[in-house]
């Protein structure tokens, strides 16, 4: 594998590369934990790519993608007869109590004949806890862990990820090179991306397929981006030791950002007057630009 195929510019994405280098050697299955569009498959082609030699063979299977008991069964059925093959399994906990059991005794009897790279939620430990994931099929597995950092943990990743899906992408819709402005380019830094790496790529998509411009711009971005989706409930992550006014200051300059500069829409996120979001910014110095006199537009 050459490194090039694999992005891997901050610190997060580089322990992983070098991770799953270490694992590659091995004849132990790994457990791959990862939130939704953190790109759980395409390590798995990464850890064949490295074990080749070994595993010539690749499948990829996703429990995720049944709907019933019986489609469950045709995706497990695909995976007898199989040798020298490095197989991905991806949601494996959807799998009947039974099925685990079958998946189990699969991974402990071909032990040198396949290999098996098994993909799930972080939340993996929970589900052991309430009965969904049998705890023997999780101690057998739990040796070897890759843990994918969200989209937004690895931010230094972005610039990149955005220049190889506008390839991708200008090369499907027949489309030479595509741009981004400057300020699309700082939004697409600092947004937070609850869908990953699939969110971003599929963000860049619909912007090339909407707006046949060689630039594109924080104005093509959808308009249902800017909408809220918090729910009281939810959860906030907290991090103790910081003052109130720090997280107040960030707070509104990150809804600025979404909302491209517009104090209306981001007063109307943030459940205050667009006259208490005016003075706010200019206590906190949230100015659009250097010289620290224009305050981003209504």
């Amino acid at each position: 594998m050459e490194d090039f195929e694999f992005v891997a510019l901050s610190p997060l994405t580089k322990k992983l590369l070098d991770r799953i280098r270490q694992t590659s050697t091995s004849e132990l299955p790994v457990l791959v934990l990862g939130d939704v569009g953190t790109g759980k498959s395409f390590i798995g082609r990464i850890f064949h790519d490295l074990s080749r030699e070994k595993f010539p063979g690749f499948q990829f299977v996703d429990f995720g993608l049944a709907e019933s008991d019986a489609e469950s069964n045709e995706i497990f059925s695909s995976l007898e007869g199989k040798e020298g093959f490095l197989i991905v399994v991806e949601n494996f906990s959807k799998l009947t109590p039974n099925s685990q059991v079958q998946l189990l005794q699969k991974i402990r009897n071909e032990k040198g004949k396949n290999r098996y790279i098994l993909a799930e939620s972080p939340l993996v430990g929970e589900k052991v806890r309430q009965g969904i994931l049998q705890e023997s099929l999780f101690i057998e597995i739990q040796t070897l862990q890759v843990q994918l950092p969200s989209l937004r943990e690895r931010k230094e990743d972005i610039p990149s990820f955005v220049r190889k899906f506008l390839d991708e992408i200008g090369k499907r819709y027949n489309r030479k090179t595509i741009k981004v402005s400057e300020k699309l380019g700082h939004f697409l830094l600092e947004y937070d991306y609850p869908g990953n790496l699939h969110q971003l790529k599929n963000l860049l998509e619909g912007m090339v397929s909407m707006h046949n411009s060689k630039t594109l711009d924080t104005k093509h971005l959808p308009p249902e981006l800017f909408s809220t989706r918090y729910t009281q409930g939810n959860g906030l992550e907290v991090r103790t030791g910081i003052p109130l006014k720090d997280y107040e200051r960030e707070i509104i300059r990150k809804n600025l950002i979404l909302v491209n500069g517009n104090r209306e829409k981001a007063a109307r996120i943030l459940g205050i007057s667009e006259r208490t979001i005016y003075r706010k910014i200019t206590e906190f110095e949230l100015f659009e630009s250097n010289d620290g006199k224009t305050l981003p537009p209504s």
